[in-house]
């Protein structure tokens, strides 16, 4: 076996999850990093996914010859593009393989940065850090691959902040990474403010109430039944949260402004100090934590932002995103 195939086996040996980065300038650079992780995983019986555009997809699978069929292969457009819904299908492929013994999952991906509103692409940097918290301990080796030629160079540079390896040939430590929850708290922003259009309910409304104002402010607003009816579930599971965390007032406001579905609920409660709230799902005995985590679902862009008098959430929908 060559000595660079002998390291990268011996990194993806070490048990539990191997996330690591490959940046590339084209497609033929990209596949000429990614053939031998892919081959390497073949010969060792692990089950392999390729989740990356139509066009890298065609030119791996040219690369690999009959190889090619047993891999499974998925266009990242079209395959879970939303990061929590992603991040809950990367779970569960992680899931049967460790269920059913089959060795480790090799997945290599990129974020559907391209697909849906560009407002998501804070959403899609957040999946790539908490990766490393929902999958910590998972029979994993997964791969992220960032186009240099497409990005933003601050979109790259970030990456590096949430990767704990670089590379394939072979991975090594990245000295720049930060721990998942020291990414979000240093990424979560400065609160945003409420449209001047949003209509409110004050005082102590019940998660029946904050659904109802959903499905009134929202319901002309031409984005879908289907869509509002999310946000109303989402919204009645925040609700629900801040009042069941001790809460004494709770105000709901809900917009639509410039293709922007959006609902806020701000509470007096202890503050939800935990950036990684909602992030990792909950385990069938748990008897709380599904309340954020079914909000992350369904909302396209979720943002927290505790304070000194409570908590501010802001759940929002965009009419381009998927």
């Amino acid at each position: 076996m060559p000595a660079r195939l002998t390291q990268m086996t011996n990194a993806v040996q070490i048990g539990g999850l191997l996330h690591t980065t490959v940046c590339h300038r084209s497609t033929a650079e990209a596949v000429e990093q990614l053939v031998p992780f892919v081959e390497e995983g073949l010969r060792a019986h692990d089950d392999v996914v390729v989740n990356l555009t139509t066009e890298r997809v065609a030119h791996l699978v040219a690369q690999l010859g009959d190889d090619a069929e047993r891999v499974r292969w998925c266009d990242t457009h079209h395959w879970h593009p939303h990061p929590a819904r992603r991040l809950r299908a990367i779970q569960e492929l992680a899931d049967d393989v460790a269920c059913h013994g089959r060795g480790r999952l090799r997945f290599i991906g990129e974020c559907a940065f391209s697909a849906g509103s560009p407002q998501l692409l804070a959403e899609w940097e957040r999946f790539d850090a908490v990766l490393n918290h929902a999958l910590v301990g998972a029979p994993i080796s997964l791969v992220c691959t960032y186009d240099l030629q497409q990005l933003a160079p601050e979109v790259v540079e970030r990456a590096r902040c949430s990767h704990p390896h670089i590379g394939l040939l072979p991975p090594v430590e990245n000295e720049d990474y930060l721990p998942p929850a020291d990414y979000l708290a240093q990424r979560r922003g400065a609160p945003l403010p409420v449209p001047a259009e949003a209509v409110r309910l004050s005082g102590r409304p019940t998660p029946l109430d904050a659904r109802a104002l959903v499905h009134e402010v929202l319901g002309g607003a031409g984005i879908g039944r289907q869509k509002v009816d999310d946000m109303a579930v989402a919204v009645t599971e925040v609700v629900t949260n801040a009042w069941q965390a001790g809460a004494r007032r709770v105000e709901v406001a809900c917009w639509y402004v410039d293709g922007e579905a959006g609902v806020q609920v701000d509470d007096d409660g202890p503050g939800l100090r935990d950036p990684l709230a909602g992030y990792r799902r909950p385990a069938p005995s748990d008897e709380r934590g599904r309340g954020l985590w079914i909000a992350r679902q369904l909302a396209d862009a979720l943002d927290v932002w505790p304070h000194d008098c409570g908590t501010a959430l802001r759940l929002r929908l965009f009419d381009a995103a998927p």
